[in-house]
């Protein structure tokens, strides 16, 4: 379960959505929940990227270097401004 969970995060993180209803605006904000849960939570509590990754035995900071690769999630993070103060990981 927990790997669906993450991949899901990764696709609302490249901006892509499984229903072709939603608004701009909504894929924008889910797009954003995605990279502020993937890249600013630095929660550990049993739902956060760091406790999931734990679980799935990878390491989020490098989970997160290689993520911060993908071409969408590097447009989504400037685009909402959420890779400032960011390296290019």
């Amino acid at each position: 379960m927990w790997i669906a969970v993450l991949h899901h995060a990764i696709e609302d993180a490249k901006g892509n959505t499984r229903s072709a209803e939603k608004s701009p605006s909504t894929v924008e904000g889910v797009q954003r929940d995605a990279l502020i849960w993937i890249f600013h939570d630095q929660s550990t509590a049993g739902n956060s990227f760091h406790a999931i990754c734990d679980l799935l035995d990878l390491d989020p900071d490098q989970a997160r270097q290689r993520l911060r690769r993908v071409p969408a999630i590097r447009r989504g993070l400037h685009r909402t401004r959420l890779d400032v103060g960011q390296g290019e990981g």
